[in-house]
């Protein structure tokens, strides 16, 4: 639970600085070319863009590397129950699962407290999130 509550503040702190990133550019551009494009308040344009580069950033990580980086960080990796490689469905399933998990004051995570030390939103995937050991075997992570 440790392993997989620091993986995930080293995720969001990691979206939030590729956000602002993003934020303070597009700022620039808005003040550089004023006259270009239909005004949009920014605040607007932030708060529709946040939700879609934390699922884009989980998306793209869990089906390239099986892992975000702070998953990887902290030797965690997601993995399919049916064996092999996570599949699309599996993960957008999963990124879709993390508000099924928030939404009920977040039980959906403390869930993992439980065996079989699962979340909903891994229940609703098919993943585990496993511990990679030195040895290349792996298990439920624990920590």
């Amino acid at each position: 639970m440790v392993s997989r509550g620091g993986a995930f503040v080293t995720d969001i702190v990691l979206i939030a600085v590729v956000g602002h990133g993003i934020a303070q550019f597009a700022l620039f551009l808005r003040q550089a070319l004023p006259r270009m494009g239909p005004k949009v308040p920014f605040a607007a344009l932030l708060l529709a863009g946040a939700p879609l580069l934390f699922a884009a950033y989980h998306v793209v990580f869990w089906l390239l590397r099986g892992a975000t980086p702070g998953q990887w960080l902290f030797g965690l990796e997601v993995v399919s129950l049916r064996g092999g490689r996570l599949r699309v469905r599996q993960v957008l399933a999963r990124v879709a699962g993390y508000i099924v998990s928030a939404l009920p004051f977040y039980l959906g995570f403390l869930w993992v407290l439980l065996p079989p030390r699962l979340a909903w939103h891994d229940l609703l995937a098919g993943t585990a999130v496993v511990h990679r050991a030195r040895g290349g075997g792996a298990h439920p992570a624990r920590a």
